[in-house]
């Protein structure tokens, strides 16, 4: 499956996990779900999401991939005193092809089902770590990727985001609760849930008035090196930064989201022309451009800009939203620092693909 296609199958993830917690289920089914859906998004015979404590206390495990009869062999869920220790004290990615050889390992257990490769990440969000994520042996026998470390790194981000906001609204009284909840604690966006809330009525107005609408799914390019080399603090300060510099070129109608990550989604109601969503997408990848300085450095990034334009391209949010994110993958194929319009051929590419591997586009 494409990079692109199972970057729609994540954000339908994310989507539904949010639309979970919205009904109050319990956390644990909510990870749960999730942890299964990653296993096979990314094809793997093992994976696990546990949640810590404030004190650094596994509080919640749940795993797919070992059978009843092997969980109650080995008697209780990781220690966290090896590889997975390291994760959270660090804050840090691992990806391994073989972990016993890792001086880190304190290796298996008693009666642990041997595993050869690792990919886990942190679920963290400022400077807050609430667990970790890892993913064991792929089905195929190969090792991880740089796709599959950076779409496990998308959705820890997201989950980050999602337990956030959940543990907000058992925190805040019920009339903070729901404006705490909506928002990227971050940049103080909205998040994906009040995007779709407020997508949503713009769709009901266009449809009514026989308006346009255009979705304009953006992601910074090369933010993870910025992360990488300058620390997490510095890739915060980046996306706060672009967060102030979109409010100031939307008009008073439109609407930025912070979705997760280093991914912006823009809904522009009751656009007059193409030149019009041109205009948008160019003075958005002029404000990343921009130069921002950390420190003493000075640094410039870049973005991808994938558009949907509503009624042609999709008649729901979830399928504007899914429509611009094909495209945003499109623009990034084709070079970066640069937008593209959604088209049929996209759609039918990412369907035929992602029907090979079993999965429904509109699932």
């Amino acid at each position: 499956m494409r990079y692109s296609n199972k970057r729609a199958e994540l954000l339908n993830i994310t989507r539904s996990l949010l639309a979970t917690l919205t009904k109050n289920t319990p956390e644990t089914d909510l990870l749960q779900s999730a942890v299964e859906a990653l296993t096979k998004l990314i094809r793997v015979k093992y994976g696990a999401i546990g949640l810590l404590d404030e004190k650094g206390n596994l509080i919640q495990f749940v795993h797919t991939g070992m059978s009843a009869e092997e969980v109650q062999r080995i008697g209780h869920p990781p220690e966290g005193r090896g590889l997975l220790g390291v994760v959270v004290r660090e804050n840090a990615v691992l990806r391994l092809d073989n972990m016993m050889k890792d001086p880190r390992s304190a290796g298996f257990p008693p009666n642990h089902p041997q595993m050869k490769t690792l990919l886990a990440v942190p679920i963290s969000n400022l400077g807050r770590v609430y667990g970790r994520i890892y993913l064991c042996d792929r089905l195929d026998g190969t090792p991880f990727s740089d796709e599959d470390q950076e779409l496990l790194q998308s959705f820890a981000s997201a989950l980050s985001l999602i337990l956030d906001n959940a543990r907000k609204v058992d925190e805040m009284g019920k009339s903070q609760n729901t404006i705490a909840a909506l928002h990227d604690p971050l940049t103080d966006l909205p998040n994906l849930a009040l995007l779709y809330d407020r997508a949503g009525l713009v769709l009901s107005h266009a449809n009514r008035d026989k308006h346009q609408v255009a979705f304009l799914f953006c992601g910074l390019d090369g933010f993870k090196a910025i992360n990488e080399s300058l620390g997490h603090e510095a890739g915060d300060h980046v996306l706060k930064t672009m967060a102030e510099r979109f409010l100031g070129i939307m008009r008073e109608e439109d609407t930025v989201a912070r979705i997760g990550g280093d991914e912006f989604l823009f809904v522009l109601p009751d656009v007059s022309s193409v030149i019009h969503i041109e205009l948008v997408a160019q003075k958005i990848l002029d404000a990343i451009a921009r130069e921002i300085k950390i420190g003493n450095r000075k640094i410039s990034l870049s973005g991808s800009i994938g558009i949907a334009v509503y009624p042609n391209d999709g008649d729901t949010t979830e399928s504007m939203v899914k429509n611009a994110d094909i495209a945003m993958y499109k623009a990034k194929e084709l070079g970066r620092n640069n937008y593209q319009f959604f088209s049929e051929a996209l759609i039918a590419d990412a369907t035929g693909r992602l029907e090979l591997f079993g999965y429904s586009y509109y699932g």
